[in-house]
């Protein structure tokens, strides 16, 4: 049984790898170009192409039955509707919203032919739970992910699998670090007063760590939580 964490070169993929190697895990890191990360194989996969995915799927599936998966692949952009870079709203529709699919799909092939106990988590946000100004491309293909998983989770229950969403809160992340310098750029202001605002957007008036999502994710991924299959788990402080 191994665990397979996609888009593991990020950073919260990078600590499911570290958490699920914690468990006990075997764990498979792929992403883009393969990742170095000690005590995971790295392997490449490019998510926007089904061919690929099916492909290194497969051969995993092969060495050792996937019981574990967390799809963390995702990219961002930001900006309204009349100023759209209609490229990177296919960039962002092809990694967070259509790569989830070629995943899921693959995952769901390799059950009907070799049936196991498995659980996957997909990330989401909490922008896929409402909408934000600018947001919109990324806002749509986080809501697409939760649409997925529900309908992916109840195909998957009779063959011993489950399926849930995550959705993250503001993380003290790359990704995060890159949106601030795009919003203080359009605001005439600083990156680290931008920062300062995303922290202060919760209760707990700090980002939601990493490891916070990853400790989520690999529960989910357990047989502690053999009961819960298409929910969407929210991780971040209660709203101010």
């Amino acid at each position: 049984m191994v665990a397979v964490v996609i888009g593991a070169a990020g950073t919260i993929g990078d600590a499911c790898v570290a958490q699920f190697q914690e468990v006990g895990l075997p764990v498979i890191a792929a992403d883009l170009t393969a990742p170095s990360v000690d005590g995971a194989t790295g392997t490449a996969m490019d998510v926007t192409h089904r061919d690929s995915v099916r492909e290194v799927l497969s051969a995993l599936d092969d060495s050792g039955p996937i019981s574990a998966l967390v799809y963390a692949a995702g990219v961002n952009t930001t900006g309204p509707l009349d100023g759209l870079d209609w490229s990177d709203y296919e960039r962002v529709m092809a990694v967070n919203l259509q790569g989830a699919f070629h995943v899921a799909a693959q995952l769901e092939i390799l059950m009907n032919k070799t049936p196991r106990t498995l659980g996957a988590v997909f990330i989401s946000s909490t922008a896929g739970l409402r909408g934000e100004p600018g947001g919109s491309v990324y806002v749509a293909s986080k809501f697409g992910v939760r649409g997925l998983v529900e309908s992916f989770a109840g195909e998957i229950a009779p063959l011993g699998g489950r399926a849930n969403t995550v959705c993250p809160g503001n993380v003290d992340s790359v990704m995060l670090t890159r949106l601030a310098a795009q919003f203080a750029q359009r605001q005439g202001t600083k990156v680290e007063s931008v920062m300062e605002q995303l922290a202060a957007s919760n209760a707990f008036h700090r980002l939601i760590t990493p490891r916070e999502v990853a400790n989520t994710c690999v529960w989910l991924c357990s047989a502690g939580a053999s009961g819960i299959s298409g929910q969407t788990i929210v991780v971040d402080g209660a709203p101010v």
